[in-house]
């Protein structure tokens, strides 16, 4: 095919080659897209502009409004100022006028309050003592006896301070054990110083022990050989040796070979140990009689390690008891005077509000119940 134009000027067929085609082409289609990008130009600029004009409008109407609310908020807070300032001139003219009934009204509300101050603690320690009474008496009790014993401990000859000893021992398990049977061993007899026969509830044997007490500034091994065979003499089931000198391995208390030793603040708590341990074994025993292999397990069992750590776990257990007792009473000591103060603060509150309140409103004020009776 052969395509061609005609010239517009001298109005020959020029004929219509690729290249030219594809000149013509590029260049009305760089004319189309300038136009084009010229179109969309002042399109972006004329909303640009609007957008402009539309904004400012908006920020102004904004501005104008928040102008309006500044102005009406400073006309509130001058009128709010106004009545604080008046308010408070009432206030003072109408507490000058009753400054003298104020001051005699402080004086009942302090009498008073000191009133109710030693009637709530009265009450408070009521309480405290109540709830305390059978713990702090039995420890105070224990602490009295071992001060007894350590001041006792300091005086006299060394025969002294030994009788005085014994019969400080005796004296604590009759107090602690008052079911056990507590008999001293006489002066020149073999078998100790006190021999304890242990019994439950029912008033049954359930043991015996046998103690020794020393006070010496040495520790010796004789003691142990000897208190042995006074148990084997007497038939004790355990021997308790009291000493102020303890052997290098035993801190507070411990057996040692086959002997429990401790110090004297051991007594009590050792003695508790032993005889809820020996109560346990009462059964036992009973349904061992005329079993020889029988009764040599029983006798390893109370010199083995499973009946010591039974005796140190029931000591530890009193210790801990005696730790709590002390920390339960400053609780509730801390507690109490917590309760007292707040107690004290929301009184002077109620006061001063209502003094306050009828300052201002005069005896029109209605009364309130209870009230009246901390201003007489």
């Amino acid at each position: 095919m052969n395509d061609q134009i005609i010239c517009p000027h001298c109005k020959k067929p020029i004929p219509l080659t690729e290249a030219l085609s594809h000149q013509l082409q590029e260049k009305y289609q760089t004319e189309y897209r300038q136009k084009y990008f010229d179109a969309v130009k002042k399109k972006e600029h004329e909303l640009t502009e609007t957008l402009k004009i539309k904004i400012a409008k908006e920020m102004e109407m904004q501005l104008k409004d928040k102008a309006n609310e500044i102005d009406d908020l400073r006309k509130q807070n001058k009128q709010l100022q106004e009545q604080f300032l008046e308010l408070n001139r009432l206030i003072r003219s109408l507490k000058t006028e009753n400054e003298q009934k104020n001051i005699e009204m402080e004086k009942k509300l302090i009498v008073e309050q000191e009133k109710i101050r030693e009637e709530e603690k009265k009450r408070q320690d009521e309480t405290y003592r109540m709830k305390m009474l059978e713990y702090d008496k039995k420890l105070q009790d224990a602490l009295k006896t071992n001060d007894d014993l350590k001041r006792k401990l300091e005086q006299g000859s060394q025969q002294t301070q030994g009788e005085v000893l014994e019969l400080e021992l005796e004296n604590i398990l009759k107090q602690e054990f008052p079911y056990d049977e507590i008999s001293p061993v006489a002066k020149g007899v073999k078998g100790g110083d006190i021999i304890q026969t242990i019994k439950n509830q029912s008033g049954r044997d359930c043991g015996k022990v046998i103690w020794e007490m020393k006070r010496t500034k040495a520790w010796s091994e004789g003691w142990v050989s000897k208190l042995k065979e006074d148990q084997r003499q007497v038939k004790a089931d355990v021997s308790i040796l009291i000493t102020q000198v303890l052997p290098n391995n035993i801190k507070n208390f411990g057996l040692y070979h086959d002997v429990w030793v401790g110090g004297f603040d051991a007594i009590i708590g050792l003695a508790m140990a032993v005889r809820s341990s020996l109560i346990s074994l009462a059964g036992i025993k009973q349904s061992m009689v005329g079993k020889a292999e029988k009764k040599e397990i029983l006798w390893n069992y109370l010199t083995g390690i499973e009946f010591r750590q039974r005796v140190e776990a029931i000591y530890e257990a009193y210790q801990q008891q005696r730790i709590e007792i002390q920390k339960e009473r400053d609780w509730f000591t801390k507690k109490w005077a917590k309760e007292e103060k707040n107690t004290q603060l929301v009184l002077e509150n109620i006061l001063g509000m209502h003094g306050d309140l009828e300052g201002i409103v005069g005896k029109t004020l209605p009364e309130i119940k209870g009230l009246k009776m901390l201003l007489e």
